[in-house]
Parts: C-alpha cells; structure tokens; sequence
C-alpha cells in the first residue's frame, strides 16, 4: 500500500508552497494557529495533489477528484478562520469554487439528515412489526453480523471526509485511496522535520 513516487513528488511540491504561504502568514500568530497552519497547509496539499493524480491518470473521460479530497478541502473552506491561508494557497478562484462547495455540501447534508429523520420515524414502527411477526427465528447470527457490518460502516463514514454520502464499494474505494494519502502525507512531514533538524556535533 505505498504511493506512486509521481504522487509523491506532486504531493511534495504543493506541501512545500502550502507550507511556504503558511509561513508568510505565521508571523503574528500564537504555537496553537501555528499547529493548526501547518495543519490545513498539508491537508489542503494533499487534496490537491489528489486531485491533480486523478486528473492526470483519467483518460478523455476525465475521472473527478477523490470524494475525501474535495469534503477536506470544503471542510476547511466552510470555515471563516482559514480563508486567508486557502486564498494563499488556492488562489482566489480556486478557493471561491471551494467555498461554494462547502455551501452546496452543507445544504445536502441538511437534507439527508431530514430524509434519514424521516426514514427512522417511519421505520421504526414497520421494524418493530417485522421483528414481532419473524418471532425470533434462526436467523438471529445473521441479523447481528449484518448489523455489524452496518455498525462498522457507519465507522468508516464518519472517520473519511465525505464519507457520509458514500455507500457500499466506494466508499472501501475512497477510505483505501485516503489511508494511502494519509501514510504520505505522513511520511513526508517526517522527511521535512528530519530535514530541519539543527545537527548537533
């Protein structure tokens, strides 16, 4: 489960101009902003340079950026404390786009948060039917392992950006694509803080 080297050195060039522009923002801030520039300054080169492998592997029907990355970059964009540093980093235009993402996520959000409600009042009484009338049969393994798997997906969504939306086999598809990103993402901050170490001799 390793990233292509290619990834790795796109992913290396944006995290260095996140960085930089993190940096030129840093100078009147306290360690906690800091922490969390470095922070969004990776995040948002991660996604970045996710979206640019996927555009650059997809052939004429071009294949769209990982869910995960575009939910991380609107999660970052939706809040008002780090326009500054994505305007630096995307550019005007790019973080716009971003913005109105992150408003059209949060009005589907509200929205399937509304149907699930509905579902759930309206499932309930049918569920509870359901189970009175199967009396407990043979099937009670079954039931459990199913709602396990629910349970453990339900997990999963939350744990990947944009995972809520996701179902089934893109959603494994997704949390596989953003574990690899992750552990680059990883390994790569490690380089860098090895690389700015001071030698002591």
């Amino acid at each position: 489960m390793h990233a292509p080297r290619k990834f790795k050195k796109a992913f290396m060039a944006q995290l260095l101009v996140s960085l930089r522009a993190a940096g030129q923002a840093s100078k009147s801030m306290g360690l906690r902003e800091r922490r969390d520039a470095v922070r969004l300054s990776s995040d948002v080169a991660m996604a970045l340079a996710s979206s640019s492998r996927a555009r650059a592997a997809a052939a004429p029907p071009q294949r769209p950026a990982p869910a995960w990355a575009r939910a991380l970059i609107a999660r970052h964009a939706a809040e008002r404390r780090n326009e500054a540093l994505m305007r630096r980093i995307m550019g005007g235009a790019g973080y716009e786009m971003a913005a109105a993402a992150a408003r059209g996520r949060k009005e589907a959000r509200s929205r399937r948060i509304v149907r699930r409600s509905r579902r759930v009042c309206s499932g309930a009484a049918a569920g509870r039917k359901r189970r009175a009338a199967a009396g407990g049969g043979g099937c009670g393994a079954m039931a459990a392992a199913r709602r396990m798997v629910r349970m453990r997906m339900q997990v999963l969504r939350s744990l990947v950006p944009g995972g809520e939306a996701l179902r089934g086999l893109s959603l494994l598809s997704e949390t596989l694509d953003y574990v690899v990103c992750l552990k680059t993402q990883v390994e790569l901050m490690q380089c860098l803080c090895k690389g700015s170490r001071p030698q002591l001799g």
